[in-house]
């Protein structure tokens, strides 16, 4: 898995410097949520759990592995905030790297030493939120915090009887729906109550340990060839569309979801691969992951302050992009070797002299076949999961009436069969085509129940070149 884990670090850090589009990021972090499921249900039962003081012991091997480094890395961003000038955080355009860095030195420290949650009931939801300022990107590791806090009790209750995971996932479930129906189509609402809310995120880590049950049911069947050429689709599919369309695909919960079930059925096959001849590369690089999620927002300012957008371009083009990956690597071997190898030694005493017997490699071409069957099989749901959850996104809109006509310019290329499935998408009565266009790309609409969040949907989405009709300050259909 540590091959894995590397690529969604050092897709994540092509997100935010890279330019790569809004799913790529996402996605990532969802796609560790559901591996670190699969890890902690697996050290749970194999060994906490198996002792009578396991449950204590495991927070602490947690603290030890996470807080070092994550410490480590909050002084040295605060030094280079502090001591490197705005030059670090702010580039040749204007546009901060970091935000909100401009207070006291001890509230910085506190806000990020602590995560800096925040618990709130939004319209009925709750979320459970982490806003840590030096390390932005640590959000997601409270959240992962929060599932280590509830893993022991999830473990044990289903460790005997394993399909009891599935009532686990059913909550997590119905919390990401009502999160995702609370949200609407409104975005900044979804990134609030789904994306960065520990409670509607849970599921993805209740999925990771259910890969882990089927693991420790049918073994390690793949090798690491099988899944190849799965890996270089998938990174294909999250990629390609970011860098064709510049923002990546349409931003909707029911995309998202669509990209997210593609991405679990991607980490339940890593979790049945066995790594024997690349081993050592495997486990390297997944000691690597972790310093190069947290460190590249300090390497990308440290890059700002030496000057290198005069030959890399601005924070966004793919060449600082992998500038900043590279340095992140280099960085986190360093702090591997210095902070987190030493602290391994304190983690094999936390864990205790007993080593659980490995995970059954089965060999064979039945196996692998069967496995890869089922993945290409539950792929074909990936579009009906992104059209319920779509669905579930729009339920909660206050029904409108219609609104008056207006006109949308199609971008070139866009396919009769495509204008239809983005008219279904985004709620569109189709008035007919306007006469006076000769490309025959702009058609006459109106718009069911046009609140201000399907408004601004149908302007951001990424086959609509040109709108009449429409304040786009106000987000109204002009009468």
């Amino acid at each position: 898995m540590g091959i894995f884990r590397f690529l969604l670090a050092a897709l994540v850090v092509l997100f935010h410097f890279g330019g790569l589009g809004w799913i790529v990021g996402r996605i990532a972090v969802f796609a560790f949520y559901g591996i670190s499921g699969f890890l902690i249900f697996q050290v749970l039962d194999r060994v906490y759990l198996s002792e009578p003081r396991g449950i204590p012991r495991f927070f602490c091997n947690r603290f030890v592995r996470l807080v070092p480094l994550y410490l480590v890395y909050t002084v040295l961003t605060l030094a280079m905030v502090r001591g490197l000038g705005p030059q670090a955080i702010v580039d040749p355009a204007g546009r901060r790297i970091l935000q909100d860095v401009d207070r006291g030195i001890v509230e910085l420290l506190i806000e990020s030493a602590t995560f800096g949650p925040d618990a709130e009931m939004v319209d009925s939801m709750p979320v459970l939120q982490f806003t840590p300022m030096l390390i932005p990107q640590g959000w997601s590791i409270g959240v992962e915090g929060t599932f280590y806090l509830l893993a022991p009790l999830v473990v044990l209750t289903t460790r005997r009887r394993s399909w009891w995971i599935a009532a686990w996932i059913g909550v997590g479930l119905l919390a990401f729906l009502w999160g995702v129906r609370t949200a609407g189509m409104d975005q900044d609402r979804f990134q609030v109550l789904v994306y960065k809310n520990a409670v509607a995120s849970a599921v993805v880590f209740f999925m990771g340990g259910a890969f882990y049950y089927l693991r420790r049911r049918w073994g390690q069947p793949l090798p690491l060839a099988a899944i190849a050429i799965p890996m270089l689709a998938w990174v294909a599919v999250v990629t390609v569309p970011s860098l064709s369309l510049g923002v990546g695909p349409e931003r909707s919960a029911g995309v998202f979801s669509q990209y997210l079930w593609l991405t679990l059925l991607l980490a339940g096959l890593v979790s049945l691969t066995h790594v024997k001849k690349l081993r050592a590369f495997d486990v390297n690089a997944g000691n690597l992951c972790y310093g190069v999620y947290l460190n590249h927002f300090l390497v990308g300012g440290l890059l700002l302050r030496a000057g290198a957008t005069n030959y890399l371009g601005l924070p966004g083009a793919l060449p600082f992009g992998f500038a900043v990956l590279v340095g992140s690597t280099v960085l986190a071997y360093a702090t591997y070797r210095l902070v987190e190898h030493p602290f391994d030694r304190v983690r094999a005493r936390v864990r205790g002299e007993y080593r659980p017997p490995p995970t059954p490699v089965v060999y064979g071409l039945r196996p692998q076949v069967a496995a890869l069957a089922v993945a290409a099989c539950l792929i074909l749901l990936a579009s009906p999961v992104g059209q319920a959850v779509g669905y579930v996104s729009q339920s909660n809109v206050a029904d409108l009436p219609a609104s008056p006509a207006f006109n949308i310019r199609w971008r070139p290329g866009t396919s009769d069969g495509d204008r239809q499935g983005f008219e279904a998408e985004l709620g569109l009565n189709a008035l007919g085509p306007v006469e006076r266009d000769p490309s025959h790309r702009t058609w006459s609409y109106s718009l069911r129940s046009p609140t201000p969040d399907r408004v601004r949907a149908l302007l951001e989405h990424r086959a609509v070149e040109d709108t009449s009709g429409i304040n786009r300050d106000r987000l109204e259909i002009s009468q």
